[in-house]
This record gives structure tokens, sequence and C-alpha cells, in this order.
């Protein structure tokens, strides 16, 4: 069994954490791989146990066909016997699909959906394109749903499998303050406004603690507006904007519980990360999130865009850091017990099964 993933680059965020994640695991189970990446490298690419295994493509646009035929000649080359398409790299998916229509393509959903993702993306091109994708794979099963039955019809073939973390954890770092960590790139749907709303709620409590927010200026505008913002209400002593890391293991270590204050996910690979290292967690109601810490019995829930609910929860782990540990200690159990490499490799040998893909490894 030979597989290919393809994605659009290797800076950081969830999708592309997963790219190396399947990279490496399909590494240690002695399955031959490539990760192909299309546009940009980045700073996840160092990941990647098997540099040999790793391509760039040099895309400089959708229709960039010198490429496009370097991806065909790879192909050709490598004879994959999957396409393991992440994102919006579906569309050269595709393409690959419609001049070698015996390989098997999968696409991997990471978007979640709420009603802003559908009204402002609404995916017409599914219509098209869906007789080409042999299985769908979801990171959020609201997602599975709602393209199963809205765009996806005629394709019986979609499946949820969970992200899961691969990390190597660091020495745990002590500090007198209660530091929080919000590991998530710089995007409006990522909930760095609702945790200033909480800090401005808090810094006048005289407690000691800090948040940490670290990641890509997806949206450069919008990381700009969070510094000026944090700078304007003189939050600077309680919060710190840091640019992307690749080793998240480092910041984990460094700090004592984890934030996902997302008003939109599927399954974020930071809080199961946080979760590996044990860290307490804070986290809004929104895609997995919920299932993943069985409705607030692994880690606090907040619903969406509830800054004062988020600094109470806030305040409830500074003054309770041991509760806290203890919470993260359960939680820890919880994340390897159930979201590590190994289910979601259940579940993705039933989808090659499905698609009459012999498992072998070692060829």
């Amino acid at each position: 069994m030979r597989i290919l993933q393809l994605i659009d680059t290797l800076n950081p965020g969830g999708a592309e954490r997963m790219a190396v994640n399947l990279a490496n695991s399909f590494d240690e189970l002695g399955i031959t791989n490539i990760l192909v990446v299309s546009r940009l490298d980045g700073l996840l690419s160092d990941l990647v146990r098997r540099q040999e295994t790793l391509v760039f493509l040099g895309k400089k646009n959708t229709f960039d066909l010198s490429a496009f035929q370097k991806l065909k000649k790879i192909v050709t080359d490598f004879k994959p016997d999957i396409i393991h398409a992440h994102g919006t790299s579906i569309y050269w998916g595709v393409g690959l699909k419609l001049l070698k229509p015996k390989l098997k393509l999968i696409w991997h959903d990471h978007l979640g959906v709420s009603e802003d993702v559908v009204k402002n993306n609404p995916r017409k091109e599914l219509d098209w394109m869906k007789s080409r994708i042999d299985f769908v794979v979801t990171a959020d099963e609201s997602t599975s749903n709602y393209w199963l039955h809205r765009k996806l019809k005629s394709l019986n073939q979609i499946k949820y499998l969970s992200n899961f973390p691969h990390l190597t954890l660091g020495k745990k770092q002590v500090s007198e303050k209660y530091r929080f960590l919000h590991l998530a790139n710089y995007r409006q749907e990522k909930g760095h406004f609702h945790i200033l709303d909480a800090v401005k709620r808090l810094k006048s409590s005289n407690l000691s603690f800090h948040v940490r927010m670290v990641g890509a200026a997806i949206e450069p505008d919008w990381k700009r507006q969070v510094e000026e913002a944090v700078a304007n209400e003189e939050l600077n002593e309680w919060i710190t904007v840091d640019g992307p890391t690749a080793d998240t293991s480092r910041v984990i270590a460094e700090a004592d519980a984890g934030l996902v204050a997302s008003d939109r996910e599927g399954l974020p690979v930071a809080l199961l990360e946080y979760g590996l290292a044990g860290l307490p967690v804070i986290s809004t109601k929104v895609g997995q999130c919920s299932k993943v810490l069985e409705d607030g019995e692994y880690g606090i829930l907040i619903d969406k865009g509830d800054s004062e609910a988020l600094s109470k929860a806030m305040l409830n782990l500074i003054q309770n850091p041991e509760k806290g540990k203890a919470k993260g200690d359960s939680f820890k159990i919880h994340v390897a017990d159930h979201y590590g490499f190994k289910e979601f490799y259940k579940g993705y040998q039933e989808i090659l099964m499905n698609l009459g893909i012999e498992q072998t490894s070692n060829d």
C-alpha cells in the first residue's frame, strides 16, 4: 500500500499538523508514503521524521501548470494507491483523478460547520467534484452530517475520524504566575478578542496570571488588531502576542492551562495536545470540543463568545490550581485512551477496506 498526502502548506495549523502526524505515523507502521506540499514550506516541515518523503511543488496559483506537471510526474513515479488530499488541495486531487481514474481519492475536510461557513462558503463546486471523490474524512461530526445530507447525497462514503496529536513532551517549566496558553492561528473565528475581554475583567483582581497567544498570522490584519488592542487597553502585563512555533511541546511545557476560545472549530489538534500534556482546559462548545471533554468531565466548557464565563473559568483555575491539575491529569488519560493514532487508524482501515485497498506495509 502506498499513500500520497497532498496539502497546500506546512505553516502551523490544525490541518497541517494532521498531515505531518499522519506522515510520521504511517512511517512508524511501515506504510510507504510521501507528503507533497503544493504551495509553501513552513515551520512544520522540520517535524517530518523522514525528510526524503517530503516534496515541495512551489505552486504559485491554482492554475500553475508547471507545478501541476511536477505533481503528475510524482504520481507517475511513486504509483500511489491513495491520494489523501487535505482541505483545499482537493481541487488538484480531483485534477489528478480526472487524469488517472484508477487512483483512489480521499478528501480530508478539516472545516467545522457554522452558519457563517455555509453562507460564505457554500461549496457549489462539490456538485461536480463529488463524483470524483472516493471517500470523505471529516474532523467534525456536524461537518459529516451537513455535507452528507446537503451536498454529498450521491456519495455514501463519508466518515468522521477524530484528529490525533503526536507530541514529544518537554520538561515542565515552573513559574510564579499562572500561565494560560492560547495555541491558535490569528483568524477571526479563533476568539482572541474574547480572551482580551476576559483578561480586562480579571486584571484588577490582583491575581498573578498571564496569557500567551501563539500562532501564525493567517489573517495579518487580525493579528495587528489584536496587538493594537493589547497595547491600547494596556494589557501587555497580562497578554503576550507571539508568532508561530513548530515546537509546541516547548510552549505547552511553559503553560499551566490551555484555552480554546473559538467561535468555530472541527476538532482542534491543540486541544488534544493540551490533553497529552495534562493541562487543564477551558474550551468553547464548538465542533467536537464538548465531546472530547465529555460535556465538562475533563475540562471547563463555556458558550462561544461569552467572555464573562471565560473570565470566571480562568479565575477558577487560578484560585484552584490543584483541582485544575487533577482535571488535567484525568484529561491526559482520556486523550491517550481515545484520541491516539491507534483509534484513528482503526477507522482508516475500514475506509481502505471499503475502497478495496490491500493493507500491506514495507513495500
